[in-house]
């Protein structure tokens, strides 16, 4: 749902004990998805992407406050997921150990000035 500025919020995850796929976020026409992780959790997310709906890619996301780029996050923080051409995008757990995850998303349209690379 959009707010005044055009902003775009999602919640993949909401206080997740288990591996699965979550919510996943509709981003046709956005650029950019933040997606802050938080909780106190042993857990792998993995960044996906979708054209079709059915089939899901893992994506390259970077972390703002290392800079590190991966497709996965075990640690608490915020990652910028580019997703122009993409239809949707999800923060799966992809492996679970304990404790509680939540992930939300905050879109945007122009991602102007933000790289992402594996390097």
């Amino acid at each position: 749902m959009a707010d005044k500025g055009m902003v775009f919020h999602h919640t993949f995850q909401s206080a997740a004990g288990a591996v699965g796929n979550g919510a996943a976020m509709d981003v046709g026409g956005l650029a950019l998805v933040a997606v802050q992780v938080t909780g106190t959790f042993s857990a792998t997310i993995t960044f996906e992407g979708t054209i079709d709906g059915t089939n899901w890619v893992s994506l390259l996301a970077r972390d703002v406050a290392s800079g590190a780029a991966a497709t996965t996050a075990t640690a608490a923080g915020i990652y910028q997921v580019p997703c122009s051409g993409l239809s949707q995008i999800r923060a799966r757990i992809s492996a679970y150990t304990s404790g509680s995850v939540t992930a939300v998303g905050r879109g945007v349209f122009s991602s102007q000035g933000i790289h992402v690379t594996g390097t």
